[in-house]
C-alpha cells in the first residue's frame, strides 16, 4: 500500500521546533547563532530554519519532523507519517472476506489554552479580518482558542462530543506556520454548524476560509447572524477525508458547495469532489472565490470595515 507523496513531504517539512512543543512538551530556547536549543535535553539543537536538528548525546541528526520521529525515536515510517499529519496512510481497504481490525483510537494532544486570547482576536480580526461575532461564537462553542504560545487552535470533535482533531495557526508577525496537533484524525474536521438543520454544506480547505465566507456573507447582508443559517466545513487540506462523517452526523444536508481554493490544486480536488457526491445523489457546485482563496476576497472587500 502506498503513501502519498503530498503527506509525506508535508510530514517531511513540519517544524520540528513546534513539532516537539507539541508533541513531547520540549521548550526552546534561541541561540546566539539564530538556531535553538531544548531546554530539557541541551544537546538537542535545531538550527534557524526549524528543520535540520542534530541530538549530539545520540549522535543522531535530519531533516524534519519525519526524520526526528524515524531516527531518534525508531518509529515506523507509515506511524510516524500518520503521527505527524494526523492523515491514515492506508490507501485501500480490506478484502471483504476478511474481518477488519479494529483501529485504535489516537490520542489527540491539545496545546495548553492561554489564560487570555488577545493574540487570537488581533490575529483573526485584525489580521484577517474575520467578524468579531462569528470569532466570539467559535469561541463559545470550544472550537477555537489560544495556545499559551500564541497560536490560534482550530478543533474538530467526534460524535461523542470528544475532540479528535485540532490544527495550529501561527499569529506573531507574518509567521506561515501551521500545523495539526499529535494524534489528530482529519476525519472530525474543524466545522461551523447551522444553528438550525439546514440542507447546505460549505467546503473548504482552511478554517480561515470558512470563517472568513461567514464574515462576507455577514458582511454583504448585514445581518450578523446570516452566516448561522448553513453549515461550513474545514478540509484542511484537499482531501474529503473529512466530509462522510459530517454527512453522517448530518442528514439534512442535501447540497454540497466546494469553496476550495482557486489554484490549480484546489481547481482539481474540487472538480473531482463534484463528480464524487453528486454520484452519491448529492447537489453540487462549485463556488471560487476571486482571489486565491476567500480570505483574500474577505481583505479585499470594501464591505469589510478595518478592525
Amino acid at each position: 500500500m502506498m503513501i502519498s507523496k503530498n503527506i509525506v513531504e508535508q510530514a517531511r517539512n513540519t517544524d520540528v521546533v513546534a513539532f516537539l512543543e507539541i508533541y513531547h512538551g520540549f521548550t526552546f530556547k534561541p541561540t546566539e547563532s539564530g538556531g535553538y536549543r531544548c531546554k530539557q535535553h541541551p544537546s538537542l539543537a535545531v538550527k534557524a530554519d526549524r528543520l535540520s536538528f542534530y541530538w549530539h548525546s545520540r549522535g543522531v541528526g535530519g531533516f524534519g519532523s519525519l526524520d526526528y520521529l524515524a531516527k531518534a525515536e525508531n518509529m515506523p515510517f507509515r506511524e510516524a507519517v500518520e503521527t505527524i499529519t494526523g492523515t491514515p496512510c492506508f490507501t485501500d481497504y480490506p478484502k471483504t472476506s476478511e474481518k477488519a481490525t479494529p483501529t485504535k483510537p489516537r490520542t489527540l494532544i491539545l496545546p495548553e489554552k492561554s489564560g487570555l486570547q488577545l493574540r487570537l482576536y488581533d490575529y483573526l480580526c485584525g489580521k484577517r479580518g474575520i467578524d468579531s461575532e462569528v470569532v466570539n461564537t467559535l469561541m463559545q462553542n470550544e472550537t477555537l482558542y489560544e495556545d499559551r504560545r500564541g497560536n490560534v487552535v482550530f478543533i474538530g470533535y467526534d460524535e461523542y462530543n470528544k475532540a479528535r482533531f485540532a490544527s495550529l495557526r501561527g499569529t506573531y508577525g507574518d509567521c506561515t506556520f501551521r500545523m495539526d496537533c499529535a494524534g489528530s484524525d482529519k476525519r472530525y474536521g474543524f466545522n461551523m454548524t447551522a444553528c438550525s438543520p439546514s440542507e447546505c454544506l460549505y467546503i473548504f480547505e482552511s478554517a480561515i476560509d470558512a470563517m472568513s465566507h461567514a464574515s462576507l456573507v455577514d458582511a454583504e447582508t448585514g445581518d450578523k447572524t446570516a452566516w448561522l443559517r448553513h453549515n461550513r466545513l474545514s478540509l484542511s487540506g484537499t482531501s474529503d477525508i473529512a466530509i462522510p462523517f459530517f454527512l453522517n452526523q448530518h442528514k439534512a444536508v442535501k447540497s454540497l458547495i466546494f469553496c476550495l481554493d482557486n489554484d490549480p490544486a484546489g481547481r482539481e480536488a474540487a472538480a473531482a469532489m463534484v463528480q464524487k457526491y453528486s454520484e452519491k445523489g448529492y447537489e453540487t457546485r462549485i463556488e471560487r472565490p476571486r482571489a486565491k482563496d476567500f480570505n483574500e476576497d474577505l481583505l479585499a472587500s470594501s464591505t469589510v470595515i478595518s478592525k
